[in-house]
């Protein structure tokens, strides 16, 4: 297909673990019009929306974008399961994701019936978005909350006897030093633990209901 004929790109990538109403669209800056179409279409029963901008990511949208192209990219955050082998098919949320598509409809017939195309606009890319660094098969366990908007990195979670829930994180700790290496993002988190091993000791701070706390933890090994 010419892609001059492509006014809308849609992605739905993770859309199958709705929890508590939370959903993030990246991209809603890519056009002029998104901003009021993604909040104008967030009907009863609504969703906890986070809307960002960028268009650029870890997914398939972003070649699209890079051709300026808009797009939306769907997503329910991540997960104690995300690439793991207990990620199975009892856990999706079939209601959950028939209401997301729900949603991307009434998007997608907005868009059809405006009488011009969408406005690209080229959105500024972020400093951190899914995450796709390298690790060198160090273990930690946490499990990031990509809707967070703080400086480091706050926790949706930690996986059950992971490195991370033996040291004593907890969902709701926002993660703003590891191994001495200051936290701002998902991203900086990622370098530090990546310049460790299995089985080094590193001294983990955290905000915690507005208190520092310092925490020891003692990394795995991915897959073990």
């Amino acid at each position: 297909m010419p892609l001059d004929s492509v006014q809308l790109m849609l992605n739905f990538d993770m859309v199958g673990r709705l929890r508590d109403d939370k959903l993030m669209v990246y991209g809603t800056a890519t056009a002029s019009e998104l901003p009021q179409l993604v909040t104008g279409e967030n009907v009863a029963p609504a969703f906890r929306l986070t809307a960002i901008g960028d268009g650029f990511g870890p997914s398939d949208h972003s070649s699209f974008f890079a051709k300026d192209i808009p797009v939306l990219h769907f997503f329910t955050d991540l997960h104690d399961q995300y690439h793991r082998a207990d990620d199975d098919v009892a856990l999706i949320n079939a209601g959950g994701m028939a209401r997301v598509a729900a949603y991307a409809e009434r998007i997608v017939r907005r868009v059809g019936d405006q009488p011009a195309r969408l406005t690209f606009q080229r959105a500024a890319q972020p400093t951190a978005q899914m995450g796709t660094r390298s690790t060198g098969g160090v273990y930690f366990g946490s499990v990031p909350d990509m809707s967070a908007e703080v400086q480091g990195m706050r926790l949706s979670g930690v996986r059950p006897g992971s490195p991370a829930d033996k040291a004593g994180l907890k969902a709701g700790d926002v993660v703003i030093e590891f191994a001495g290496v200051k936290v701002t993002d998902l991203y900086t988190y990622t370098d530090a633990l990546g310049t460790k091993k299995p089985g080094d000791t590193v001294q983990v701070i955290v905000l915690r209901d507005g208190q520092r706390v310092t925490l020891q933890a003692v990394l795995g090994r991915r897959g073990e």
